[in-house]
């Protein structure tokens, strides 16, 4: 999967569980809108309304956009 799948899955309600650099992460939807976030860590939660928006989330340092091809993919619905 790449970020841009990553977009469409997200855009048509899709979650996604990933791994990167030995740490997991989640992209779940609510009400309030598309959360992104290091597993049961919620100080690093981030809540976006697009699922473009998610691109912009940081982990280390880097933007998901930009490193997204290089996760390991551990869960994924749609």
């Amino acid at each position: 999967m790449n970020i841009t799948e990553l977009y469409d899955n997200i855009s048509r309600g899709g979650e996604i569980e990933f791994t990167y650099k030995d740490k997991q992460y989640s992209i779940t939807h609510s009400n309030e809108g598309i959360h992104v976030m290091e597993a049961y860590n919620y100080l690093t939660e981030r809540t976006y309304q697009s699922s473009y928006e998610i691109g912009e989330y940081i982990i280390d340092g880097e933007k998901l956009k930009d490193f997204f091809d290089n996760v390991e993919i551990t869960f994924r619905c749609f």
